[in-house]
Order: structure tokens, then sequence, then C-alpha cells
């Protein structure tokens, strides 16, 4: 069964692709089951440079692994090979031997951006990152989208869809003030990039059960998280496809057999981009800057594909339990445990929640639940010991500790990696 699965279990930005790009060292093929360009993260390459990735897995740094964007993901050729050609600028070269995506994945086309956009200037709109994501997942569901499959069968095809679609969202562009969109110039960048992905598309699906067959290993890593999960999320502040392990089935055509690890990823500085109930959310301007830090650093709490500040809050242990019930996970990741300090001398830790007059020691399962929710806090002392050198969990301050297993404690599941900083040296293992 040699499938390892890492997801969020937060609001996203947990720091999953480091740890991803970690534990692709041990694993043979790295494959993104869900989501599109809207996601993204950060990986810190050997020399030190950043590396932001968006669509692409978190194997790529890696010569040994194979990556691969599973059918369950949206696909927006322009945003990709602009990332590939970032990638080769870094040094990571990208060919068929190292990238295969799945001719079952649905191709965002520009229409589907353009959709996005005059959302977010009407009353309808729901802050999000205008990638055409939530256009595009309405199409597959409505049986009408286009797969990746359609580039190398019938270009011509593609050619027509995308630009009669353009043409009538011109019409809806105008109507809101918008500028409406060349049609031929956009349909041609469009075309030109789609053609240059053909040769890395093909059935990710038979390929992943070969691989599985023969004993090989896959990190299947999720982007977004749990509260954004479109079944099991804040409905309706979430994201459009499954951000569960659920997911990784149904987006990398995978039996459950396969899976034997899911490692949920927290962070100790809860995070969140956009809209959405955020009962533990931090309002002091004075912490909100210390949590934020220097925003031209790599760690930083600001979004890798918006570039906008995150809201801030409290960790919350009662929503991580929702999670990791949800997601069966085995192992949790914390990281920023160097950043406890900045919240003070003490630190609050939502344990659970009241409701109506009834605490709840798991979060409730919808958004405007959350709304009527106060969180419950436990209050524990901090340290300010710069931990980032230490590796070894019993080195840490005995305050560090004891948040660790305050955590371990409430949630009943044990805390096998932490994050000190942003390298990729920067990880306590604990076995």
């Amino acid at each position: 069964m040699p499938v390892t699965v890492i997801v969020g279990e937060q609001r996203g930005d947990e720091g999953k692709g480091r740890f991803a790009d970690m534990l692709a060292d041990e694993h043979d093929i790295v494959a993104r089951f869900n989501g599109g360009a809207n996601a993204g993260h950060t990986v810190v390459l050997p020399d030190g440079r950043d590396f932001a990735l968006h669509l692409l897995p978190s194997g790529i740094a890696h010569p040994h692994a194979v990556n691969v964007i599973g059918n369950g993901t949206v696909v927006d050729p322009i945003k990709l090979n602009i990332e590939i050609a970032d990638a080769s600028e870094k040094g990571v070269d990208i060919d068929e031997g190292n990238l295969m995506i799945s001719s079952a994945a649905h191709l965002i086309l520009p229409h589907h951006i353009s959709l996005d956009e005059l959302r977010e200037v009407g009353s309808a709109k729901q802050g999000t990152t205008k990638s055409g994501i939530a256009p595009v997942y309405a199409d597959k569901a409505m049986r009408s989208g286009v797969r990746m499959e359609v580039i190398n069968n019938d270009i011509d095809r593609l050619v027509n869809i995308v630009a009669s679609k353009i043409e009538e969202t011109n019409e809806q562009r105008c109507a809101a003030g918008l500028d409406v969109i060349d049609v031929n110039e956009v349909t041609d960048r469009y075309i030109t990039n789609a053609v240059l992905l053909g040769r890395f598309t093909t059935d990710t699906a038979l390929y992943l059960n070969r691989r599985l067959k023969q004993g090989d290993r896959v990190l299947a890593e999720g982007a977004q998280a749990f509260l954004l999960d479109i079944d099991h999320g804040m409905y309706d502040a979430v994201t459009s496809s499954s951000t569960t392990v659920g997911g990784v089935m149904t987006g990398l055509g995978v039996s459950h057999q396969h899976i034997d690890r899911v490692i949920g990823v927290s962070k100790a500085v809860q995070s969140h981009v956009g809209g959405g109930p955020f009962a533990t959310e931090i309002t002091d301007e004075g912490v909100l800057e210390r949590l934020h830090g220097r925003l031209d650093q790599v760690d930083s709490e600001t979004g890798t594909t918006t570039g906008r500040k995150r809201r801030l809050g409290h960790l919350d242990l009662a929503a991580i339990k929702r999670a990791q019930m949800t997601n069966g996970t085995g192992e949790m990741v914390l990281t920023k445990l160097d950043w406890v300090s900045r919240y003070g001398e003490t630190v609050l830790i939502c344990t659970g929640y009241e409701r109506k007059g009834k605490s709840l020691e798991v979060s409730p399962d919808a958004a405007y639940k959350i709304q009527q929710s106060t969180p419950q806090y436990t209050e524990l002392p901090t340290w300010q010991q710069d931990i980032s050198a230490i590796r070894d969990f019993g080195d840490l301050p005995p305050e560090a500790q004891r948040y660790v297993e305050f955590i371990e404690e409430t949630v009943d599941v044990p805390v096998t990696m932490i994050g000190v900083g942003p390298r990729r040296d920067q990880v306590i293992v604990r076995t």
C-alpha cells in the first residue's frame, strides 16, 4: 500500500509544499490531485533560492521523481507554461520524463477567467483569485467542459470553443463596463500554449496504477485545505474541489487500498486568504504586525498566489479535530513553531466552541454555525529562545515541548514533524 497523502488541516497556507518537497526524497512519484493555479506554495531550493509553485507538484525539484498532475485538477495552459519556464530558469529541467498531465484534467479556458472577473465586479463576488476555478468546475459538473485530451485529438474543436466562448462573454463584459477581449489574439496565445502541453498529456490513472503494482511509492499532495473543501468545508466560502483524502481517489484514479499513510499539516499561526467566518481571528494590529513578519521574506504571512496579507488567528484544535476525523489523519505536521513567541508572553489555543448554550469539542460543520459560535480558549506560556537551529525535540524549551504535547493530547494524533524555520533542514523529526 505505497501511497502517502499530505493534506492541509486548516484554511490553506500551512506549509504543505515544504513538507511534500521534503517527503519527495523517499517517493518515486509526486501527484497533485485537486485544484488549479489558484493554489500556491513556496519551497526553498538546496541553494537557498525560493521556488514558488502553483500547479506543478512539489517533487519537481527532485531529479528522481516523476510528477503527475491528476484528473482532479484543472489546467490553465498559459499559467502552467509560465511556471515551467520559471522552473527552467532556476535550473529545474522539465520534460516528458518527469512531468505527466492527465488527459482527463479539465482545461481552464479564457472565458472561465472572464466569468470569474464578471462575478467579482458584481453583487455575487466572493473574493476569488479570478483564476477561472469555479466556472471550469461548474462546466465539469454540467458535462460541458473540455479536457486535456482534446489537445492531441481535436485541436480545431478547441480553437472554435475558445473563440466562440470569448465572444459570448465579451457581450457580458461590455454590459459590466469591463474591457472586451481581443478574440484572435487571446485565442492564438491560448492555443499556442495548449499545444506545448500536448507532449505531457497521457492516461495518468493507468500510469499510477501500473507503478503502484510494481511497488513504487506515490506521494499525493492536495491544494488548499480542509475548511475550503467543497463538501466538508465552511460552505460557501470554499474552493470548488475536494481537498480531503477522498479527493485522492477521485482526483488520481487510485484505490483506497493503496493508501497507507495520511499526514495532516497544521500551522501554529493559523491563516486565511479571502472571505468566510474566522472565529479565532486576531484583530490586534500590534500582534498582527509581528505575526505577518517581514513581507519580503519567504515565510511572511502573504499569499503565494495572491500576494495579499493573510487574515491570522489563534490555533483552532476543534477545527483540526474535524479535519482529522474526515481525513483519517495518522500523523500531524506542525509548522511555524518558531513563530509562537510572536503572540506575546502567552498564546491562546482554541479547544472547543460554545453555540446556543452547548459546548462543542469539534468545530461546527457549516459557515453559518461557525459565525454563531464562540471559541473556548486555553492559555499557555510561550518562550523567547530562538529555536530555529534546534533539531531534537528534547532540546526545545520546556514551554515549547509542552505546547506540542498539549496539541497531541487534545487531538489524539502524534506530531511527527515540526517546522522551526522555512529552510529544508529546519525540521524536527520525531521517531
